[in-house]
Parts: structure tokens; C-alpha cells; sequence
């Protein structure tokens, strides 16, 4: 069966981090699930292993409302390094509905969507089932 290498939850919401990890893993379809609760140390991670493709997330789950470094301050520090990872893909995942955040979403290529919190099971599964799609994120 194919799966996702790894992907990255980045949110300090202890909920939604509980019950993503725990869809994610009913899902079969992910190898490995990294954790972050906010923003800088996500992109600490990232800047730690930029150079080593088999330890930065294929697919990653970000949200926008966080201390120390929000989902948009994570976004600008993660634009302007270069990752080894041919594709990395990231959903947006936040309660927010605002204008102001849906339309700077453009100014992110790497965005491929944004999906408004709760999320449900099946939005996971098809955005898991869309990233297999992709014969490079498979292990």
C-alpha cells in the first residue's frame, strides 16, 4: 500500500493535534507524523534539516493562530530557503474565515488549500488521497 513519508502537524491547539494525529493514523496512509506547537519550532526543524530530504515533511497541516510564530510568519521564513524536497505541500487549518487571511493565501504558492477548522475525517482522507497522487512523496 502506498503512504505518505511523513507529515508535519504545526499547531499549538493540544486538540487538534491529538485528534489529527489520531485521523492521520486510522488513515494507513501515512508513514510518520512530526508535531509542532508553534510555528518557530516547526521552522527550526526545518532549517536544521533542510539539506536532509528524507527528514523534511512531504505534506503538512499549518495553523495560522500561534504564539511565538504564527502560520504566516512561518510561511515568510519558510519562502525564502531553499529545501532539498523537490514538493512540499501545505494546507492552511485555521478557525479564521477572514478576508484579510483568505486572500493572502495567493501570495504562497506552496498553499494548496485552506481548510477551515473543525475538520472533518473524510477532508483529511481526500487531501491525503490528492498527495498520494503525487509518485514523489511515496516511501
Amino acid at each position: 500500500m502506498k503512504k505518505i513519508a511523513i507529515v508535519s502537524i504545526i499547531d499549538d491547539d493540544a486538540f487538534f493535534q491529538f485528534s489529527t494525529k489520531k485521523t492521520l493514523e486510522l488513515s494507513n496512509k501515512v508513514e510518520h507524523i512530526l508535531q509542532f506547537h508553534d510555528g518557530e519550532e516547526a521552522i527550526q526543524y526545518f532549517l536544521e534539516n533542510k539539506d536532509e530530504p528524507d527528514k523534511i515533511p512531504d505534506l503538512v497541516f499549518l495553523d495560522l493562530d500561534m504564539p511565538y510564530m504564527d502560520g504566516w510568519q512561518f510561511l515568510d521564513k519558510f519562502m525564502v530557503n531553499d529545501f532539498k524536497k523537490e514538493l512540499i505541500t501545505i494546507y492552511i487549518c485555521t478557525f479564521s474565515t477572514s478576508k484579510f487571511d483568505l486572500d493572502r493565501v495567493s501570495n504562497y504558492p506552496v498553499l494548496k488549500g485552506y481548510l477551515i477548522k473543525p475538520i472533518n475525517k473524510a477532508d483529511f482522507f481526500e487531501k491525503l488521497e490528492k498527495e498520494l497522487e503525487n509518485d514523489s512523496l511515496l516511501d
